[in-house]
This record gives C-alpha cells, sequence and structure tokens, in this order.
C-alpha cells in the first residue's frame, strides 16, 4: 500500500464493500465500508483530495488493504 490513498481509491474501497456485504439495519452501510465512509467524509469536509495512510485506524487500513488488493485479482 502506498503512504497515500486518493479520495476515489476510499470510494472504490466503498463501493466494493457494498457490493459484497448485505447492507445493516434500516439500509446502513455495511461494517467494513462504515468506517471508510468517516474517512470519506472527513476528506469531503477538508475538502482534501488524498489522506495519509497513517491517518488510518487499524480497521480502516485493512478495509482499503483487501479491497484494494481483491480489486486487483483476476476474475
Amino acid at each position: 500500500m502506498t503512504d497515500t490513498l486518493t479520495i476515489a481509491e476510499i470510494e472504490q474501497a466503498i463501493n466494493y464493500w457494498c457490493a459484497r456485504q448485505a447492507p445493516g439495519e434500516n439500509g446502513a452501510l455495511c461494517g467494513q465500508a462504515r468506517p471508510l465512509a468517516d474517512v470519506y467524509g472527513l476528506m469531503i469536509y477538508e475538502r482534501a483530495t488524498a489522506i495519509a495512510v497513517s491517518r488510518l485506524t487499524p480497521e480502516q487500513r485493512d478495509a482499503i488493504r483487501t479491497a484494494l488488493y481483491q480489486r486487483e485479482l483476476p476474475l
């Protein structure tokens, strides 16, 4: 994983998890996407186009790593 992630990569990871896990109660984001949505919202609020991986929690890093790695595997 690189030292920074773009807002597009965060969005792709959210979409990855939403496509693979059922939504939570009342249509809430699934468990893996929810922490990433927090980062995504913060980036929008800060008008940031990228974020340092060091600012992410371990849970967020794992969700990103899995989503981006799986995206690159051939079907």
